[in-house]
């Protein structure tokens, strides 16, 4: 396949790597990039070689998160209908990387913000860098995180309301403490022990692997996880039709989207 906003490879016998390669953006999701995700998802589920799947962001961080160039959206030309649809198929995405058969593992340097967090919520491990942040600041003017990140599973309700509540961001150190990542590492180590883990994984036939992720799915799905998640798309919907979010959206084509973001987070930086 051709790849321009990713890079896909094999690294090695049954590990598959894919890169989100919008550097400059910070691997912000831009359409291109979430529908070649789409396609490289495909890709390695159909390659019966493949057994492991990382996924890393190159350049300074992970991922960004949605990417917000050009601004459209709330108060602009669309509906409740169209936004309510759009976003059931954004989460749809994300069950969908939940659902794959095989084992994927999240690699996480510098920010990991927003729709980012959406991302590795649904990969089945996260493995990150002491430099990661992992936060969603668009919460204090944007709406809901459309799926919640798989927050209240992992995390519990206590701190997922206390990040959720302020849009700050949590350190790796937090995070795993949070229960929302597995292991932190130096970053000039992160790469090198998330191959060395990969590799273990590998060694257990493929067949064993897709049961194992399969069987312990199928409890938070028993908990009725489809359903919470497109619930939050609801609240996010409704989001965007607050005087909040739509002065947020003006605000953001009046004085670009930067000016606007400075703005924002002005209130919350650490003192």
């Amino acid at each position: 396949m051709g790849y321009e906003a990713i890079i896909y490879e094999q690294v090695e016998d049954k590990i598959v790597r894919v890169t989100l390669n919008r550097p400059e953006k910070l691997n912000a999701m831009s359409r291109q990039l979430l529908s070649e995700l789409d396609t490289a998802l495909d890709e390695f589920e159909a390659d019966n070689d493949a057994s492991v799947l990382i996924i890393r962001g190159a350049g300074r961080a992970f991922c960004a998160g949605y990417d917000l160039q050009p601004v459209s959206g709330p108060g602009g030309g669309f509906s409740v209908t169209s936004d309510r649809w759009g976003l059931r198929k954004l989460v749809a995405r994300w069950q969908r990387l939940w659902n794959l058969p095989k084992p994927t593992i999240a690699q996480v340097h510098g920010y990991c913000l927003a729709g980012a967090t959406e991302f590795v919520g649904h990969c089945d491990l996260v493995f990150a860098a002491d430099d990661a942040q992992f936060g969603h600041p668009a919460g204090r003017s944007l709406g809901v995180l459309p799926s919640l990140a798989m927050w209240p599973y992992l995390m519990g309700m206590r701190k997922t309301k206390e990040f959720l509540f302020t849009g700050d961001s949590m350190t790796a150190a937090e995070a795993l403490e949070n229960g929302l990542i597995n292991n932190v590492y130096p970053k000039q180590q992160l790469e090198d022990e998330v191959l060395r883990y990969a590799r273990r994984v590998a060694a257990v036939p493929v067949d064993l692997l897709t049961l194992h992720k399969a069987a312990t799915n199928r409890f938070f799905e028993a908990m009725g996880l489809y359903a919470a998640e497109q619930s939050a798309t609801e609240f996010d919907v409704i989001a965007h039709q607050t005087r909040t979010v739509k002065n947020e959206v003006k605000k953001m084509m009046e004085r670009g989207l930067k000016e606007a973001l400075r703005e924002r987070d002005k209130p919350f930086a650490k003192k």
